[in-house]
């Protein structure tokens, strides 16, 4: 299974359009927040590819949608946690709140956005997930940067291939 994942578009849907038709094979495109109004007007029926999307702060005030904050969902076995990270986790503040509710929440894998800078990372069973709670299970942490205003300089996307109950994260770069 392949999972498509961006953030943070920031107008430029054109970056958008073009990651998506690169990965029309993609079982499911998820949006992370920030270009929702934009985003939500994508859709590529031929390749049934509409995107799943959640708010982020720049989305708060754009009333044409339903999408909500953050989403749960499953793949196989494997739950998937998207949020952008604006609150209350705020992660520009470094991501740790985020993973110890994504483990609460029983996700093996967190995708977010908003700091716009890529990010993979894997905590194995047992890591410290801050004031001595250990985590029960692993789980993979992705932020795919940004397609809009990236903090490198560089627009970028993620990947994330699952293949029974293995998980491989990538990024890609436009």
């Amino acid at each position: 299974m392949k999972l498509l994942v961006f953030s943070d578009v920031h107008g430029r849907i054109d970056r958008a359009r073009d990651v998506i038709l690169r990965h029309r094979d993609a079982d499911a495109v998820l949006f992370l927040g920030d270009g929702l109004r934009d985003v939500e007007e994508l859709s590529f029926p031929q390749a049934n590819l509409t995107p799943i999307s959640v708010k982020g702060n720049c989305d708060l005030f754009f009333s044409g949608s339903d999408a909500p904050i953050e989403r749960m969902l499953r793949f196989g076995s494997l739950r998937v946690l998207m949020m952008h990270g604006y609150t209350p986790y705020d992660v520009k503040y470094g991501e740790d709140a985020a993973i110890a509710y994504a483990a609460r929440r029983r996700a093996d894998i967190l995708l977010f956005g908003h700091t716009h800078e890529r990010l993979e990372r894997y905590l194995p069973e047992g890591s410290d997930l801050g004031g001595g709670i250990l985590s029960d299970h692993p789980i993979w942490v992705m932020n795919p940067g940004s397609l809009g205003h990236p903090a490198d300089g560089v627009p970028s996307y993620g990947l994330v291939m699952i293949e029974r109950d293995r998980v491989l994260l990538s990024h890609g770069q436009i």
